[in-house]
């Protein structure tokens, strides 16, 4: 009876230090997504600060009398989505990019009636970037609370499709010319001639990574001809990126 007893005295031990354990790595893991999540949130936010600048920076005006004047009320339209994305208040910054989408279409009108084409293709290239942004902070939105529960996960990877998710996730960027390209974009080097020199092809060589790209929503292209990258380009990129620093 009494190693009856030290057996079962033991078992209820060995429970309760695995229940212990669970415990103290789920609280782990918490941390870690947390931390995660933060690290991903300022790269969004530096990336949609950056793209939103260049594009102003950018834009080439027909009337070069009226280029200063008008790149100044664009940044200024900006400004508000802007400064609640620094605040880290997204979804006011989602809606106050709602209300600028809202008011484009009028301006663009105005524009073609006054029969000024190189002020719509402005106005054209400011809505793609304003699309652009609201998926970027609809990301945002999405991972401000992260899984935290070891069993959620366990449940995440079960049910993964392991040929969906190489057909539309790792396939597409298990290439090291198209992880450049993304590098690229990334960082605002995004013209065709910008993704030539980071890759060192031309032509139809790199036209081919670009169309792959592309396809797998991975970045996509303004009609003033810079790329972008899409929130699944981003996430992907950045998720890439803290994986080999972790591992290496």
């Amino acid at each position: 009876m009494r190693l009856d007893d030290e057996i079962s005295g033991l078992r209820k031990e060995i429970s309760q230090f695995r229940t212990e354990t669970r415990q103290r790595l789920e609280v782990i893991e918490n941390e870690v997504n947390k931390q995660v999540a933060l690290n991903y949130n300022r790269t969004i936010v530096d990336y949609v600060i950056g793209m939103s600048h260049d594009l102003v920076a950018n834009l080439k005006c027909d009337r070069p009398d009226e280029e200063e004047n008008c790149k100044a009320m664009l940044a200024e339209r900006q400004e508000e989505h802007l400064a609640l994305l620094k605040a880290g208040k997204f979804t006011a910054s989602y809606n106050a990019l709602e209300k600028a989408m809202e008011r484009a279409p009028k301006m663009k009108q105005n524009f073609e009636d006054f029969g000024r084409p190189g002020c719509v293709s402005c106005i054209e290239a400011g809505m793609s970037m304003l699309r652009s942004n609201m998926q970027l902070l609809s990301q945002l939105r999405l991972i401000e609370t992260p899984a935290v529960s070891l069993a959620q996960n366990t449940a995440t990877v079960n049910s993964l499709d392991a040929e969906k998710a190489n057909r539309m996730i790792v396939s597409p960027i298990s290439n090291k010319v198209r992880i450049q390209i993304l590098q690229s974009i990334y960082r605002g080097e995004n013209r065709f001639n910008d993704l030539s020199r980071a890759t060192g092809l031309e032509g139809g060589q790199l036209l081919y990574h670009i169309k792959k790209l592309k396809e797998a929503e991975y970045m996509d292209q303004f009609e003033s001809k810079d790329y972008v990258l899409t929130p699944k380009g981003m996430k992907g990129l950045v998720m890439l990126a803290q994986l080999s620093h972790e591992l290496s």
